[in-house]
């Protein structure tokens, strides 16, 4: 008896589906909740007592959902020699829209997964009202001000049960530009009491400052957190006992109001309180070509730093003027924002005299009051000396002679015979014993002034043979020069100064010279002029760009011709002692 072809296809066909079906795992899908509100996460259990073909592929859960984690376990048992094994895909999700959302069927390889339906609801208003047992609040400081001043905003969560986990969404702003500062980067914790439910309460403030008149509109503020179901706080490492909670406070408008009229500055500067504080040395001797430092700091509380004007100085004649760059800070606080920009200037004055720095006003807006008020320093007048000469002394005009009936000393040049005739010839009449006393005063005197020559011819002779010792000076002018070729190969400006200065000393021999000013005059021009360019850099704000060129080589230059002039004085004073 013969069989059709197409009755064993089919049978074949049917055979495959029954054992293809009876071989297929069993997989089930539990979710924690059916009723979920939107932005609020739940969990979603795939799980199966039979071997899956393959890994689960979840994408499609990610069309309506976001996945926040996932994780796998398996448990194996035997039982009376049955064998049993169990396992399970774990997983967070969070809803993206509103509506009745479907989980779609999950491929495990060949095998699949049912689907399943989620109902999402909108997230609630918390209504504020004391006993509500989770809150989300949003504060403004104001709802009216002028643009460009601060207002705090402040998200704040309450809840009366524990909390495992918390989350704020970010601030949006709408309506008119804005700049958004977080005053701390820890959100602030505290306990408080509303009626007769204690909270823990969780902040975090921000300064907001709006950019332009108009209606500026903060979004209702998302609070999120896993609290516990009870009151209970005992260790739950797999979070059985907690949910994740959400709640949304209302927006808030606030009207900014355009600059009044009333503000006559130039630089609108609307804030809290301001300050102008000047810092200058007192009691101290100013003198010519040496720096004075001179500090202002600008203050304003409820306003950030970037928005100060900038701190100008009148030009002054013989009086130079170089200003640092601004240093900005803001110092953040609960209440707000101080603004503090402070600048160095310093002040070289060219020549002796009165200097009067005038006075610097600067206009603001009072937001409490609503009025324009003025920070102010006053004028400040001072003396500067005449510069100091290479001997230490001031250079001074040349003095009046003030001439008196009293005998006075003419000059050191003055031979001390002719000196003492003087005094001698002066001296007043008198009986015998009146004559012997003055003469025997004429000898005390005549004797001083011949010591004193001794002395003077003495430390002279001493000078002249200090000058004739090269080596020591040598060797110091060696390492003066090291120290200002490896300063001048890193182009630092400051190492450079302070190596002219220890190449100055030991050149001319002299420890007072403590400034660039005061060694450029000591120089020749090429010299002096480059050392007077790095004078001028070291107190401007550009001072990394500075180049360090030519200097060694006009250094070296003049030191040759230092030399040559002492050995040429050298050779002439031992000329001239051998054919004295």
């Amino acid at each position: 008896m013969k069989t059709h072809p197409f009755i064993n296809g089919l049978f074949l066909l049917l055979l495959y589906l029954f054992f293809s079906t009876a071989s297929a795992a069993e997989i089930r899908v539990i979710a924690d909740r059916t009723q979920v509100e939107l932005n609020e996460t739940f969990g979603l259990i795939f799980e199966s007592n039979e071997s899956v073909d393959d890994d689960p592929d979840f994408s499609p859960l990610e069309r309506d959902f976001k996945i926040l984690s996932q994780g796998t376990s398996s448990n194996i048992s035997i039982i009376n020699g049955n064998y049993t094994k169990s396992s399970q895909w774990k997983l967070s999700l969070m809803p993206l829209r509103v509506g009745k959302l479907t989980i779609p069927s999950i491929s495990f390889g060949k095998d699949k997964s049912p689907r399943q339906q989620i109902t999402i609801s909108p997230v609630q208003k918390s209504t504020g009202k004391s006993g509500e047992p989770f809150i989300s609040e949003l504060i403004v400081s104001t709802d009216s001000t002028y643009l460009q001043s601060q207002i705090i905003v402040t998200q704040r969560m309450l809840s009366s049960r524990n909390i495992n986990g918390y989350e704020f969404s970010k601030l949006t702003i709408s309506g008119v530009d804005a700049a958004i500062e977080p005053l701390s980067e820890k959100v602030k914790q505290y306990q408080t009491t509303r009626g007769t439910t204690p909270y823990l309460v969780l902040e975090h403030k921000y300064a907001v400052y709006p950019q332009a008149a108009g209606k500026l509109i903060i979004e209702p503020s998302l609070a999120s957190a896993r609290i516990a179901i009870n009151n209970r706080s005992s260790y739950d490492p797999f979070r059985s006992n907690t949910k994740t909670v959400r709640r949304s406070s209302e927006k808030k408008v606030i009207e900014i109001k355009n600059i009044p009229k009333s503000f006559r500055g130039k630089h609108w500067l609307p804030a809290i309180e301001v300050q102008l504080v000047e810092e200058f040395p007192e009691n101290q001797t100013f003198r010519a070509g040496e720096p004075i430092t001179r500090t202002l700091s600008l203050l304003a509380d409820g306003q950030s730093a970037s928005q100060l004007p900038n701190i100008t100085m009148t030009d002054i004649k013989n009086l130079k003027q170089y200003p640092d760059k601004p240093v900005l800070n803001d110092s953040k606080r609960d209440d707000g924002i101080t603004g503090v920009q402070q600048i160095k200037f310093a002040l070289i004055p060219s020549q002796a005299g009165k200097y009067t720095l005038p006075g610097i006003s600067i206009p603001w807006w009072n937001t409490r009051t609503g009025k324009m008020e003025t920070a102010k320093i006053p004028a400040r007048t001072f003396n500067v000396a005449p510069a100091l000469t290479a001997s230490g002394s001031a250079t001074t005009p040349p003095q009046q002679t003030i001439t008196t009936n009293e005998p006075s000393i003419k000059s050191n040049s003055t031979p001390a015979p002719a000196l003492s005739h003087n005094i001698a010839t002066t001296m007043p009449s008198a009986d015998d014993d009146n004559s012997l006393l003055w003469k025997i005063i004429s000898l005390l005197l005549t004797s001083g002034w011949a010591v004193t020559l001794f002395l003077f011819w003495k430390l002279k002779r001493n000078n002249n043979v200090t000058e004739v010792k090269p080596s020591t000076v040598q060797t110091s002018l060696k390492q003066a020069n090291r120290q200002l070729k490896a300063a001048c190969e890193k182009n630092d400006a400051q190492a450079c100064k302070q190596a002219l200065l220890n190449w100055g000393s030991t050149l001319f021999n002299d420890r007072s010279i403590h400034s660039l000013g005061a060694l450029s005059k000591r120089l020749d021009k090429p010299l002096a002029d480059k050392i007077n360019t790095l004078n001028t850099q070291l107190y401007k704000s550009g001072t990394i760009n500075w180049k360090c060129e030519e200097l060694v080589e006009l250094c070296h230059q003049f030191e040759l011709s230092v030399t040559k002039q002492s050995n040429s004085k050298n050779s002439g004073n031992q000329l001239e002692t051998l054919y004295r």
